[in-house]
């Protein structure tokens, strides 16, 4: 396997660009594999409730440039897509690569470049996310096709800088929501339609920095769509909500859409209609978190339906510049019994023996195993009460009680947790893809373990988990 310097590889990439790289990286090669830790099954738990698998599918070439892949299913069959990419600064990325499987991951097309709006310029504004031709979507028996959601995020200036100022509290980016459809199981989408809370113009992609749009109908979009067995399509998003409380108003807040507003969760529910060939989407009520609670508000919003109908929603909070002793950081749910138009107040998760318990500001994703029937939840539980986002330790599975909600406390596992000897007490075990192999019905996580070294967070490992039951 060749090895490339940290000269040549900056030469090469600003250069020439992705296809170059790719020449003289051996990519295809090098994302196959399979070292360190491969094949270890990590038993850190009593009873755990499966076996956990971890490898090395990608491994850092160095140059501070941490190597992502992603995995899902494209809508029905065993039709996969794996994307690539290298993190340059927090949550901006390079090189997008991508490939496709029809045999489920036995036999791969070649990678190819994403034409990526990433990084696009129009004026003093950068464009990320926003209608593609590729991606996961779900499947809706009632229409027939796949439907995804999409972020889309416009920034005024350098996008690394205005990812800084955000903290300093100046919004130099607007975020909004679309969907986009296919009817040839993911194999090309059509246009994208924006989701809408409030009445406001629509994007246009002539003149992306029209103060008139920036204002309205700005949200975070959710995890993922979920397809209910009522027929219908819930897509969930976090959205400004007003909350005009003068003594709440003295905690500090970040990531705000609006003055006088926090950032809450908010669901559209969408109804195929035959003779519009589109959905309809009716809005939820919106919940929230005071300031006092939760400085960010509610973020990566989780959604999953309960074998009974109800729905769950699962919320990312930060007790980020809060007292983390009368702020401690947890994590957030609501419920709705009617198919999401209405939502419960929002609680703190808890296990079923009533004790509540630690996380961090990271998400967390839900899925049903095919095997045993049972919802579980898979994300962060800490041992330490919390500062905003760390620690991002341990990485668990534990199954819910649908009845309550709540986590059995006696099906914890631990899927990873930080190496003392080994790792930086910086390293994240979140951010990661979650599947369900829909041959061996075992569960697969692909996470890139960020800060695992000390000298350099981007300087870190792609790591795949099976996890077996």
């Amino acid at each position: 396997m060749k090895s490339l310097g940290r000269r040549t590889f900056l030469k090469k990439s600003s250069q020439a660009g992705a296809a170059a790289f790719i020449g003289s990286w051996s990519l295809p090669e090098r994302l196959n594999v399979k070292a360190g830790n491969d094949g270890r099954l990590i038993q850190k738990t009593k009873n755990p409730i499966c076996r956990v698998k971890k490898e090395i599918t990608v491994a850092c070439p160095g140059f501070r440039m941490a190597p992502w892949n992603h995995m899902g299913y494209i809508g029905k069959g065993m039709r996969r897509e794996e994307t690539f990419s290298f993190e340059q600064s927090s949550d901006w990325h390079m090189m997008h690569l991508r490939r496709i499987s029809e045999d489920n991951g036995h036999t791969w097309s070649e990678w190819i470049p994403i034409p990526q709006n990433d990084g696009l310029v129009q004026g003093q504004y950068t464009l990320s996310g926003g209608p593609t031709q590729f991606g996961c979507g779900q499947y809706d028996p009632v229409s027939g096709l796949l439907i995804k959601d999409v972020f889309q995020r416009i920034f005024r200036g350098a996008p690394q800088v205005a990812l800084q100022e955000i903290w300093k509290g100046n919004r130099y980016f607007w975020d909004h929501g679309f969907y986009q459809l296919s009817a040839d199981n993911g194999r090309s989408w059509g246009e994208a339609y924006q989701l809408k809370y409030e009445e406001g113009p629509d994007f246009d992609p002539a003149d992306w920095g029209k103060n008139e749009w920036f204002s309205f109908n700005q949200m975070y979009k959710g995890n993922k769509p979920i397809v209910l067995k009522n027929g219908t399509v819930v897509i969930s998003a976090t959205v400004p909500v007003l909350f005009n409380d003068a003594e709440d108003m003295k905690y500090p807040t970040f990531d705000n859409y609006k003055d006088g507003c926090v950032a809450g969760a908010m669901c559209f529910i969408g109804k195929w209609n035959k003779e519009d060939q589109n959905y309809r989407w009716k809005k939820s009520n919106s919940v929230f978190l005071p300031r006092q609670v939760s400085s960010r508000g509610l973020y990566e919003l989780e959604l999953s339906e309960f074998t009974n109908g109800c729905l769950l929603l699962i919320m990312r909070g930060s007790n980020e510049s809060l007292d983390i002793t009368s702020s401690p950081g947890r994590l957030w749910f609501s419920v709705s019994k009617d198919g999401g138009h209405t939502w419960s107040a929002i609680k703190d998760m808890r296990y079923d023996t009533g004790e509540q318990f630690y996380a961090p500001s990271s998400i967390s994703k839900t899925i049903r195993s095919s095997k045993t029937g049972k919802l579980y939840w898979v994300g962060n539980i800490s041992n330490v009460p919390p500062r905003g986002n760390s620690p991002r330790y341990p990485l668990l599975i534990v199954e819910i009680d649908e009845n309550g909600p709540s986590f059995k406390k006696d099906t914890v596992t631990v899927i990873d947790d930080r190496d003392p000897e080994h790792d930086s007490e910086h390293v994240q075990l979140s951010n990661f893809s979650l599947l369900e192999d829909r041959e061996t019905q075992n569960m697969e996580i692909y996470l890139t373990r960020l800060g695992e070294n000390a000298d350099d967070w981007r300087n870190a490992n792609a790591y795949k988990y099976t996890l077996i039951f």
